[in-house]
């Protein structure tokens, strides 16, 4: 009794190990690339929000705040992001945005700022 050609050898499951790892290598980091754009998308839209409540404080008080936590309306969203008001005076403040985007418990993955004008710039 014969079993013919039913039987994958051992070459042929090492090739199909190789291409799938392959397959693997090249499709996990663009997977995880496309994860972080919700986050990177919430952490902007936070950061505008921090602007405003910055514009209603300068109103209200005559200057801008260092202190996030004196911002009428805004509370942070628990995330991959830490949000802090690096500079404020008078005339101008810059609030930042650190992500943790590899879940290190270290947010220095991805770094935004706003600052009094609206502009957004990544800086790390």
């Amino acid at each position: 009794m014969t079993m013919g050609n039913r039987a994958f050898t051992v070459i042929e499951l090492l090739i199909m190990i190789g291409v799938m790892s392959a397959i693997l290598v090249i499709a996990l980091p663009m997977y995880a690339m496309r994860a972080k754009r919700p986050d990177r998308a919430q952490a902007k839209a936070q950061l505008y929000v921090i602007k405003d409540a910055e514009e209603r404080h300068k109103l209200h008080y005559g200057s801008y705040t260092a202190d996030i936590t004196r911002l009428a309306n805004w509370k942070s969203i628990l995330g991959r992001y830490q949000f802090r008001i690096r500079t404020a005076d008078s005339t101008q403040f810059v609030a930042q945005a650190d992500g943790d985007l590899n879940n290190d418990k270290i947010y220095d993955d991805d770094t935004w700022t706003i600052d009094q004008s609206g502009t957004l710039k990544k800086v790390r």
